[in-house]
């Protein structure tokens, strides 16, 4: 029992030796409970530092605005700049003001029948989560980024994205499949590859990742319930087209796609890319344009490795393996595994001359 008491008091001897330091700003603490309170404060400084629209590049000594990416030589400038692109977000209901999207889409909640947080910048994306709303409308809207890559300059709100997207610049692929040892740059890519080629199932029995229908897998589930949406609009009568457009004509079944079209006109393209000038009136086209530039390539054929930065290649490239020809021309009966194939062969076709 000596024994005992004179080590459990020698433990609570060493435990009141001990420091907790801010790995910060150094500073010291008795406890871990008052370093989790003291972080609080560096947490809501990285916050309030992303509130302004702008960043500091050392290299060339100059502030870029990080919605049009107008330079400017001085902070004064740049400060006096991004106010012009603050929008008044006004609720219809209660009259109430915010200077700040995510702030009108938090008090938008409270009026919502489902519940969902909706975002009031492209009114498409909606969750039920308000940290999932802030990172969509700093990522795709406001282009705030909690960190940078220092070699392309690209931004990341994903701790664990940005520091695997070293590995496109180091041009390595750290992250292999233990089944068919095929190799990846980032553990996404590695987990969706494992979940839909091997995932072990029943024969016969509808995986939990699988559509019933055409049998596809998919790794995550909103997904696939995203993709059996299309079997049910398929097999319903085309939607009413309510949504018109008042300069074309052209009718939507959804007001959100009008939206999106309008833009056509407008001339607005409101998703910049991160490397170059070019900016997109979707978010998807903004999304596969910029893996031309950082090198990735989700999309991996399943016979033979090949990686493609957009689905569409991918399904052409499978048709050489399968044999698949969908495309037939109509004089001579020649078949070709792309559009594009068929409609050059329709330039030289024997039958035309």
């Amino acid at each position: 029992m000596v024994q005992n008491g004179h080590f459990l008091r020698t433990t609570n001897e060493t435990r009141k030796k001990r420091i907790w330091t801010c790995k910060k700003c150094k500073e010291a603490f008795e406890t871990c409970r008052l370093l989790r309170v003291h972080r609080k404060v560096h947490r809501k400084e990285k916050i309030d530092d992303t509130q302004y629209n702008y960043y500091f590049d050392k290299n060339r000594n100059i502030y870029t605005c990080s919605t049009c990416d107008a330079e400017f030589s001085s902070k004064e400038e740049v400060e006096k700049h991004v106010v012009s692109h603050k929008e008044c977000y006004t609720c219809m209901t209660c009259d109430l003001s915010f200077d700040e999207p995510y702030k009108y889409a938090i008090h938008m909640h409270i009026h919502s029948d489902d519940r969902m947080f909706r975002c009031p910048l492209c009114n498409s994306y909606k969750t039920s989560k308000r940290t999932v709303l802030m990172t969509h409308i700093n990522t795709y809207h406001l282009r705030r980024f909690i960190y940078k890559c220092k070699t392309c300059g690209k931004g990341f709100n994903d701790c664990v994205l940005f520091k695997e997207h070293s590995n496109i610049h180091a041009g390595v692929k750290p992250f292999r499949c233990i089944v068919c040892g095929k190799d990846f740059p980032f553990s996404i890519y590695l987990h969706t590859h494992q979940v839909r080629n091997h995932k072990v199932s029943i024969e016969g029995v509808i995986a939990t990742n699988q559509c019933c229908v055409c049998r596809r897998r998919y790794a995550n589930s909103r997904t696939l319930e995203k993709h059996m949406k299309k079997h049910e609009t398929v097999e319903k009568k085309s939607p009413e087209k309510k949504h018109l457009c008042d300069i074309c004509g052209k009718g939507f079944a959804r007001k959100d796609k009008l939206k999106i079209h309008y833009r056509t006109h407008t001339g607005i393209k409101p998703y910049a890319c991160s490397y170059c000038p070019k900016r997109f009136i979707k978010r998807d086209y903004l999304v596969m344009h910029e893996r031309v530039h950082s090198g990735e390539k989700p999309y991996s054929c399943e016979y033979c490795g090949k990686c493609f930065n957009q689905g569409a290649p991918l399904r052409v490239h499978i048709r050489t393996h399968t044999g698949e020809k969908p495309y037939v021309c109509h004089i001579c009966s020649a078949a070709f595994t792309s559009n594009g194939a068929l409609k050059l062969h329709l330039k030289s076709c024997p039958g035309m001359k």
